[in-house]
């Protein structure tokens, strides 16, 4: 795909190799290759056949990664249209129908989805400061079971606790803090 910046290579799966091209985008911080197979080393028991929403999808590597890996339908959400358009080029090239783009704000699309999730990936812009809303909001409408994980990713320093959720692995990386939550136990 002629006229990018970079790319970005799925690391696992049935795609491995794969590259994805990267434009130049406001906020977009593609997650680095060694943090990525972490997050799929943490979820490997968590992605095959399940559904998969990638809130801020930005270049989509953390929903293609796991499309690559057995995810069986894996939903990207970005509002950025130019990002979007990158994202559905992408998409195409799998050739699958598993794959769904959506162009929305992800709190839009959050107060307006009533699917159900395996792995939800957030990892919005640091500026945006926007995780206690997008968590809170993903609680509230239900969109996750006590078998289902919430990845997040947030600047190195930040701290976000919300009621009902528990974070079971946590880990940093230069500016990165990521960490994997859960449902609290204390819920079901």
């Amino acid at each position: 795909m002629a006229g990018y910046e970079n790319e970005i290579k799925i690391i696992g799966g049935l795609y491995k190799g794969k590259l994805i091209p990267l434009k130049d985008a406001e906020g977009l911080r593609p997650t680095p290759a060694r943090v990525r197979e972490t997050i799929f080393t943490w979820l490997s028991g968590n992605i095959e056949n399940a559904r998969v929403l990638d809130l801020f999808a930005g270049s989509g590597a953390l929903g293609f990664e796991a499309l690559s890996r057995g995810a069986d339908k894996v939903t990207l959400v970005e509002m950025n249209p130019q990002t979007v358009s990158t994202i559905k080029g992408v998409a195409e090239t799998f050739k699958t129908d598993k794959v769904e783009v959506i162009k929305a704000d992800a709190l839009s699309y959050l107060e307006n989805t009533s699917e159900k999730f395996d792995v939800i990936f957030v990892d919005p812009p640091y500026k945006l400061d926007i995780y206690e809303s997008v968590l809170s909001l993903i609680l509230k409408r239900n969109l996750i079971d006590e078998n289902s994980v919430i990845y997040v990713e947030m600047r190195n320093g930040s701290n976000q606790i919300v009621p009902g959720l528990e974070c079971i692995r946590e880990q940093t990386a230069g500016q990165a803090k990521y960490t994997l939550m859960r449902k609290s136990s204390l819920l079901f």
